[in-house]
């Protein structure tokens, strides 16, 4: 014996209460990402719209009403999660006029007795904020073209077959109901609709999970203060990548930086390492590398750098982050730093080799009065 569609929409409410209670044990472990609380809210509000709209006597209009108003607050909520997961920003107030424009007329036409209007103009309003919610997966595609085709072909799917419920009651051109629509397009519906709920969320679990795993490993390799690579990504990135004849290793190292901690206290020391950042990545090229190595020495690899093109890299940043100091409550921060270039040869064995000649010609740099570029060859003031 097939089960009739009350049943059908009975389950996938509970499908939807299921997928609310992991969305929000998923965001329970890691707060960050808020979509999760979205799509814990959307399917809440589904859930418990499906129920009733599936449970409650049909001739209790006002509590039928109220269950497409839940559905349509949900499907709401579910664009809403939509789009904070590709990174867009919600307007609120926008969002609750929203939801007052398109629950009110469906409810209004239901309570006051255009239940077949009513339940139609629900159907393409689903449709339509699934529709834009696919949209917004698709726009997003390029972070996982496979999971978030699949999400987009499973949100399409869905809308279709709301569709084909509004038509199949426009068609019947019945304005009144006396029960819940009950024909092969409900089914549809139905199963669709549990379809998509388990399809859609199951890929969107795996979306975030490996946006979690992409993060954890962007942190690992990141110093956190600054933002640039750490010690470990850099020799990592290098041994994947090795040094070739040519390339250009320079050591920064900031001038004086225990004194600036000292008298103007390490929140100022934090922001003249990250100005100091910044100044670095404003030079890097496709295939350069700069990272922090520790305290406040900075190491920066250009490929197919020449003496001079180096020295001219090195003499900007130089400049530029003398040129550019920060304010704190005790006037502008003086802070300048000094670099050592080394060049791989050839006769170098790797990294370290011509790090450690880059290295001493900082030191170099140091000893002749700071605030200046050196070279093997040569001292740039």
């Amino acid at each position: 014996m097939g089960m009739d569609s009350d049943t059908l929409f009975f389950a996938a409410g509970i499908c939807a209460t299921a997928l609310a209670l992991t969305m929000l044990s998923v965001w329970l472990q890691n707060r960050m990402d808020r979509f999760l609380i979205g799509w814990f809210i959307g399917m809440v509000l589904l859930g418990c719209g499906v129920v009733i709209y599936s449970t409650i006597p049909f001739e209790f209009t006002a509590v039928t009403a109220s269950g497409f108003a839940l559905q349509t607050a949900g499907f709401i909520a579910v664009y809403a999660a939509a789009k904070l997961f590709v990174g867009k920003r919600m307007n609120w107030p926008a969002t609750a006029a929203l939801f007052v424009c398109l629950s009110v007329p469906v409810s209004g036409l239901i309570v006051m007795g255009f239940e077949g209007i009513g339940i139609a103009l629900y159907n393409l309003i689903a449709a339509g904020l699934i529709v834009l919610t696919a949209r917004l997966y698709w726009n997003a595609r390029r972070e996982a073209p496979t999971s978030i085709t699949g999400v987009t072909a499973l949100y399409l799917l869905t809308a279709l077959s709301f569709m084909a419920c509004a038509a199949v009651l426009v068609l019947d051109g019945k304005w009144s109901l006396d029960h819940r629509p009950d024909n092969w397009a409900e089914n549809l519906n139905a199963i669709m609709a549990i379809a998509g709920i388990t399809g859609i969320g199951a890929l969107s679990l795996g979306l975030n999970q490996s946006r979690v795993a992409r993060r954890h490993r962007i942190e690992a390799r990141t110093d956190p203060l600054t933002g640039t690579l750490n010690r470990r990504a850099l020799l990592d990135s290098l041994k994947m990548d090795h040094l070739q004849p040519g390339d250009a290793v320079i050591v920064f190292d900031l001038d004086n930086f225990k004194s600036i901690n000292d008298q103007y206290g390490h929140h100022a020391g934090d922001r003249i390492l990250c100005q100091f950042a910044h100044e670095l990545r404003s030079i890097l090229r496709r295939g350069d590398l700069a990272a922090r190595m520790g305290g406040e020495e900075f190491v920066v690899v250009i490929r197919q750098a020449s003496v001079p093109s180096s020295i001219a890299i090195a003499e900007r940043v130089r400049s530029a982050f003398a040129a550019n100091q920060i304010q704190t409550d005790q006037g502008p921060v003086p802070a300048t730093a000094s670099a050592g270039i080394a060049i791989m040869l050839p006769s170098d064995d790797g990294f370290e080799s011509v790090f450690r000649r880059a290295d001493s010609a900082l030191y170099r740099a140091k000893n002749n009065g700071r605030n200046r570029v050196v070279t093997e060859l040569q001292v740039v003031a």
